[in-house]
């Protein structure tokens, strides 16, 4: 019998998993993130949250883009000595959502740029990860300064998917009529996901399974904020045409991903 060692935790399997496109829990992350909050009609994102999820608190939503360095479960030295697969952008879309008293964010679309967080977010937990490219404005080294501007590009393939240019007016998060506008990004660390997986029977038939997975050691630093403008592009974030702007964020961000904490909904259905 082959010893699990020796096989590895992903695809490609063999080597004492050498070869894995990512390795096992827990994944270590940092980085910088942009984000541009909305407020938007509940009307308009009813089919975009599935049951047993609710929307949570106020009608808003954050359309972000992260420059990241990710270890997937590999270690630090693997993200120091491999730069090109251990350095990605991601973009998502989250909404704040509830099941059973638990809020937590739920992202229905997301982009990132690497083979690794695109199958490991697919199969392993549930992110819709498609394939793109982006870019996203670095901190000088001597730090931002009131009036700069941050911007955030997302494509995929040959087409534009989102672009924000956020202006940095003042240090600290985005505020509405006092309070902190979806959600305070140091308290948002919990996360429903759920795969999609066709499965090869006769009829075909579809494997849907959520989870709730919260975020360890989650930290947020160098908080600016100010006014964004956004075009939306893609067909999916259509609706975004009709939301408000209320501003826009960047901040530096780590934390880390553990297993899932629990099932929240299993079943299959036929196609």
């Amino acid at each position: 019998m082959t010893e699990p060692e020796s096989i590895g935790f992903a695809a490609p399997l063999g080597g004492k998993g050498r070869h894995a496109l990512y390795g096992p829990p827990p994944w270590r992350f940092e980085g910088w993130s942009t984000s541009a909050v909305f407020r938007f009609d509940p009307a308009d994102v009813r089919e975009l949250i599935p049951e047993p999820l609710k929307l949570a608190g106020e009608p808003t939503c954050r359309l972000s883009l992260h420059d990241i360095i990710c270890d997937y479960g590999f270690g630090k030295s693997f993200a120091q000595k491999n730069p090109d697969q251990a350095n990605f952008h991601e973009a998502i879309i989250g909404f704040l959502v509830e099941h059973e008293g638990v809020t937590g964010q739920w992202c229905p679309y997301s982009w990132c740029s690497t083979d690794a967080e695109l199958t490991v977010g697919r199969e392993y937990y549930g992110w819709p990860q498609k394939l793109g490219a982006m870019s996203l404005t670095r901190r000088p080294h001597k730090g931002w300064q009131r009036g700069d501007h941050v911007a955030a590009l997302v494509s995929r393939g040959h087409r534009a998917v989102f672009d924000i240019c956020v202006t940095l007016e003042r240090q600290g998060d985005i505020e509405e009529s006092g309070k902190t506008a979806f959600p305070n990004q140091s308290r948002a660390g919990n996360y429903f996901t759920e795969t999609a997986l066709p499965l090869p029977t006769d009829p075909p038939t579809l494997h849907r399974r959520m989870v709730a997975t919260q975020m360890q050691d989650l930290i947020v630093g160098d908080m600016w904020s100010g006014s964004a403008e956004v075009n939306i592009t893609a067909p999916e974030l259509q609706f975004l045409k009709n939301a408000e702007v209320l501003g826009g964020r960047w901040h530096e961000i780590s934390w880390v991903k553990p297993l899932p904490d629990r099932v929240v909904s299993e079943r299959t259905t036929s196609l």
